[in-house]
């Protein structure tokens, strides 16, 4: 006889004790959290009920036995068995043993048994099941690449549920530009596994979750990918399962650089002292990248070379190589280096690469050529960008430096050294050495300023200030360069939110003769003072336009 205990009824799971052709006793039906108390004997050894799981989650079984010796298992709707049996021992008729089984399941119907060990162990014992949902967003079915539940990268979480029998769920991205794909997983399994594969199936990547010991775990990854379709899987076993959220998310990197450049026959030709920094991105399918230099004398080749994982070579059309180099930066953290390398007229190749088998990432690269006749100055602080403009600066006679050794790329110059250069560029008539009507003006500058004001270059700050120990600008030098070379900056479209309409059109005309490209893509720096760097790159790439 079973003696019936209600407890806390509900729609959502039901119980009924039924009876199949290879199992015993079944009369009773009993709504979720209902103690059912049964008894095992040698005429009915075993007991079996039915359990109607509605949605996925964790079925909770507690038993407690009142005899030496009992199993506890669960099949499922074709007989086989959910995970391993469950013995429960040593129990007594005034000391029960009590046992709480688990078990992570998809909807269904299940069938709990509960029958003596040996048919030597019989009694009574108490049996209840209470349901907790996994409340999981997936979309089922996703057991395979086939059914792949379509995702978008930079939504919501998605809260997925690996469970006795549904062990792998999978997802399917579109990635329509080359970024990088991150991963961030909360698992509440024990273990697990996270792989991703590309369009044919095969595996890119694969990383075990790590192991759940009672505290939250967090999962983190990212992956370098080129546009494509992608698949993303979260897999368990007979014990790693439970609940986990997992947010995808793709930052693009907005890339410069055509492809395909991956061999010598492809490579992107560069123009040399083009004075632009160009963008690459090397992938989990994108490797390697090419691009072409022509070097058009013996000379020097200057390489500024940024990068977060990246390795590079420098090789002549023979794959001989000349220089290499590996970075050790890190995600978001750009490694720059500055190289200059004596070579021979001719066709040569720089090649960055992937610096890891899975890390590449972004890098950017300026080449900048001098021959060697023009090795004329001693500066030790101009590298790179900066050399062709200097040594013209040198050549016309417009600069000699701060001091033999120095430079000053990066110093700020002030308006009347600023109004000096550009005379002596422009081969101003400086002749007129009177005083100017700016009383803060040197005398080395009265020349330089008289010329400048009367061909309507650059006026002073008030009737009687030139603003000459002042910073120069970059809107400052804009106005300038336009009035001096008279550069038109029609049909430009400005990107650029700190201009202000008394510098628009002298922006304009700047870039649109690719004399500067501005700070970022959408500042110009207005109001930031430039270098005497920057003023020589600006007045070295303005001359060219005559």
């Amino acid at each position: 006889m079973k003696k019936i205990n209600i407890i806390v009824p509900t729609l959502l799971l039901f119980l009924s004790v039924i009876a199949l052709p290879t199992f015993a006793k079944a009369d009773t039906s009993l709504p979720l959290n209902t103690v059912v108390s049964g008894s095992i004997t040698e005429q009915e050894p075993m007991d079996a009920y039915t359990v109607t799981v509605q949605e996925a989650g964790i079925l909770s079984i507690d038993v407690n036995v009142y005899f030496s010796a009992a199993f506890l298992e669960i099949r499922d709707a074709k007989n086989e068995r959910i995970g391993n049996f469950a013995g429960i021992f040593h129990g007594r008729p005034e000391n029960a043993t009590a046992l709480n089984k688990k078990v992570n399941l998809e909807p269904g119907v299940y069938t709990i048994i509960v029958k003596d060990y040996n048919r030597k162990s019989y009694g009574n014992y108490d049996l209840k099941v209470s349901f907790t949902p996994a409340n999981n967003t997936e979309i089922e079915p996703n057991q395979s690449i086939a059914e792949a539940m379509a995702i978008q990268v930079n939504d919501k979480k998605i809260r997925g549920f690996i469970s006795a029998n549904d062990t792998e769920d999978y997802y399917k991205i579109e990635l329509v530009e080359q970024g990088r794909l991150f991963l961030e997983i909360d698992s509440q399994m024990m273990n697990g596994t996270v792989r991703i594969y590309d369009a044919n199936g095969e595996t890119v990547t694969w990383e075990s979750l790590g192991f759940y010991n009672g505290l939250p775990l967090l999962w983190k990854s990212h992956i370098d990918f080129d546009a494509g379709t992608y698949y993303i899987s979260v897999t368990g076993n007979d014990t790693y399962q439970g609940i986990y959220e997992m947010l995808v998310s793709f930052a693009p990197v907005n890339t410069d650089e055509v492809e395909p450049n991956n061999s010598m026959a492809t490579a992107t030709p560069v123009q040399l002292n083009d004075l632009k920094t160009h963008k690459g991105f090397l992938s989990y399918t994108d490797t390697k990248d090419y691009y072409k230099i022509e070097m058009p004398y013996d000379g020097y080749l200057t390489v500024e070379f940024s990068s977060e994982f990246s390795a590079y070579h420098l090789i002549d059309e023979k794959d001989v190589p000349y220089d290499s180099y590996v970075s050790s930066g890190a995600v978001g953290i750009l490694e720059t280096s500055t190289r200059k390398q004596q070579l021979k007229k001719g066709t040569y190749y720089f090649v960055p690469m992937k610096g890891a088998i899975w890390q590449g990432g972004i890098y950017t690269l300026a080449f900048s050529a001098e021959p060697e006749s023009k090795e004329k100055h001693a500066f030790r602080d101009v590298t790179g960008r900066y050399t062709t403009a200097v040594n013209y600066l040198v050549d016309k006679d417009v600069t000699n430096g701060m001091t033999p050794f120095y430079f000053g790329v990066n110093e700020k110059i002030k308006r009347v050294d600023a109004a000096i250069w550009l005379a002596k560029m422009l081969e101003l008539d400086t002749s007129n050495s009177a005083s100017t009507p700016y009383l803060d003006v040197p005398k080395r500058a009265w020349g330089a300023v008289n010329a400048l004001k009367q061909a309507d270059i650059a006026n002073g700050k008030s009737k009687t200030q030139f603003g000459a120990n002042d910073t120069m600008t970059r809107g400052e030098m804009a106005l300038m360069i336009q009035r001096a070379y008279q550069l038109s900056g029609d049909g430009v479209h400005l990107p650029f939110i700190d201009v202000s309409p008394r510098y628009e059109d002298a922006v304009k005309a700047l870039l649109k003769h690719n004399i500067t490209q501005g700070k970022s893509a959408n500042q110009f720096g207005t109001n930031i003072a430039i270098t005497r760097g920057e003023m020589a790159i600006f007045l070295h790439r303005a001359d060219q336009t005559k």
